[in-house]
């Protein structure tokens, strides 16, 4: 088997199409046909099927598929790992974040990273957990990071966590407004549908005991601009507040006490990280 043809077969599935795959690969589309059908000739069995005008993966196909992720993970790992060991700080480094993490922390975790290594090359995937496992897994993205996660999947890790502080906030003019304080808006019960317990509505309700989830959004700076917006009150991480509580606009409910919540850093169990990747988990825990 050529692993030129099976790369190119892979690229074929991944991108829905010969034509995709050919202006993705900079390589005329007759081409890669001719080096997927030789590729069907040695395996004895055919990859595709035609639907119309589009393709398909045959049943073999789907299997073949499969493992050529597992193939082609491993080589962008080996790529990864290149730079590790020869301490180049240049490249990718392949990020998948939760969406206030993505828009609020790691700018700040770059400035002075970009600063020190202009070469590197930061690609910043946001979304939920659930929606990033499978680029995690076939190791397109190296990184996560996330607050709140379901159930991870077996062939990824949670190799190290970060505590972040939290503040419980309400719009200043609102802040004894009985309705305000009573409406707590949620995101944990979007993320897992699983979740039962909510500890810093648990908290509100001693002092709001009608409190309760009024809106719910896995957007944290919606959920940000909802309370500036007078609808409820949120928990919310200090890169995203604490200049608002400092100017005025917004303000913690509970000064006294402490709320944290774990920033949790994710990869494949097996792979080694990078020194991109490795450079960028250290400033976090140095910048915090």
């Amino acid at each position: 088997m050529n692993l030129l043809h099976l790369h190119y077969f892979y690229t074929v599935a991944k991108e829905g199409g010969f034509l995709k795959a050919s202006k993705l690969l900079r390589i005329q589309q007759p081409a890669i046909s001719r080096m997927v059908h030789q590729l069907e000739e040695d395996m004895g069995f055919k990859l595709f099927e035609r639907v119309g005008r589009n393709v398909q993966l045959t049943t073999q196909g789907s299997e073949v598929f499969a493992s050529s992720k597992k193939i082609f993970a491993e080589v962008d790992s080996l790529k990864l790992s290149v730079g590790q060991l020869s301490h180049e700080r240049q490249g990718p480094l392949l990020l998948a974040a939760a969406e206030p993490v993505a828009s609020h922390y790691i700018p700040a975790i770059l400035r002075p990273y970009l600063e020190e290594h202009s070469k590197v090359y930061p690609q910043i995937f946001s979304g939920p957990a659930s929606m990033l496992f499978d680029k995690l897994l076939n190791g397109s993205l190296e990184l996560g990071l996330f607050f709140h996660i379901p159930e991870l999947p077996e062939r990824l890790e949670i190799f190290t966590t970060l505590k972040v502080r939290y503040y419980l906030v309400v719009r200043k003019d609102l802040r004894r407004k009985s309705q305000v304080l009573e409406s707590f808006i949620g995101s944990r019960e979007i993320d897992d549908v699983s979740t039962k317990k909510f500890p810093t509505l648990e908290r509100l309700r001693k002092d709001h005991p009608e409190a309760k989830i009024t809106i719910s959004s896995n957007n944290l700076t919606a959920h940000k601009e909802l309370v500036l917006q007078g609808l409820g009150v949120a928990v919310l991480p200090d890169f995203l507040v604490e200049a608002d509580i400092e100017n005025g606009s917004l303000v913690d409910l509970y000064p006294k006490e402490t709320f944290q919540f774990q920033l949790k850093f994710i990869k494949r169990k097996t792979s080694v990280l990078s020194a991109n990747a490795k450079h960028f988990v250290d400033l976090c825990f140095k910048e915090s």
